[in-house]
C-alpha cells in the first residue's frame, strides 16, 4: 500500500490509469524506455477520456521511482495492493481490486493518518476531508508547478484538456509559494533601482 500511494504522488496518473499500469501486459498503461531517448508512458486510447493513444513525457522523480523495482520483476501489474483481509483473519478475495475499492481503502489510510487537506466548515455541515488518492494527484500538481514547469507542460502531464481545469482543481494551493516569488522579485526590481 505504501508503494501504491507513492507512486499515485509521484506520477499524478489518475487511480484509474494507476490500476491499468503494467510493465508489460498489453493494451495497459506501459512505461517505454528508450534506447538512447527519454523514458515516456504509454497509454492505449481506450483508457484516455480523449480516445486518443498517446503518450506523454514521465517525470524523473517517477522513473526514479520505478527504478527502484528490480529488472527481473517489471513483469505484469506495476501496482498489486494486497487484500487487508488478511490482517482481519477472514478469507482474501482472489480478484484483482478494482480502483473504486483501492480510493476507499487510500481514504481510509488518510483519515487513519490524520492527513487532514480541508478542515470542513461546521455552518454548512460539510465535513473534515482527509487525504484521499486525488489529493495525491494534486501533490503532484503542485509540485510540478513549484518547480516552475511551464502551465502548457503541466496540462499535458496532468492529461488536462486545458489548464484553467488543472489550475481551478489542483494548484489554488500554491497561493503562499506565490506570494513569496512575487515579493522575492519586486524586492529584487527595488534593490536594483537603488542601486542606479
Amino acid at each position: 500500500w505504501c508503494y501504491l500511494i507513492r507512486g499515485v504522488a509521484a506520477s499524478g496518473l489518475r487511480l484509474g490509469e494507476l490500476m491499468n499500469f503494467s510493465w508489460d501486459i498489453p493494451q495497459t498503461i506501459q512505461p517505454q524506455w528508450g534506447r538512447g531517448r527519454l523514458t515516456v508512458l504509454w497509454f492505449p486510447g481506450y483508457i484516455q477520456k480523449n480516445k486518443k493513444t498517446e503518450t506523454i513525457p514521465m517525470v524523473p522523480w517517477f522513473e526514479e521511482f520505478l527504478l527502484e523495482t528490480p529488472v527481473e520483476k517489471r513483469t505484469g501489474w506495476v501496482f498489486e495492493p494486497g487484500s487487508l483481509q488478511v490482517q482481519l483473519g477472514r478469507p482474501v478475495q482472489q480478484e484483482r481490486p478494482d480502483a473504486e475499492w483501492v480510493g476507499r481503502v487510500v481514504s481510509r489510510i488518510g483519515k487513519k493518518a490524520g492527513v487532514i487537506v480541508d478542515e470542513g466548515d461546521p455552518r454548512t455541515g460539510r465535513g473534515v476531508k482527509y487525504a484521499s488518492t486525488h489529493d495525491l494527484r494534486r501533490t503532484f500538481a503542485v509540485r510540478l508547478h513549484q518547480s516552475r514547469i511551464p502551465p502548457h507542460l503541466i496540462t499535458k502531464l496532468m492529461r488536462h484538456s486545458d489548464y484553467k481545469v488543472k489550475e481551478r482543481h489542483d494548484i489554488s494551493e500554491t497561493t503562499q509559494s506565490d506570494a513569496g516569488q512575487i515579493r522575492d522579485i519586486l524586492e529584487s526590481v527595488t534593490r536594483s533601482r537603488t542601486h542606479i
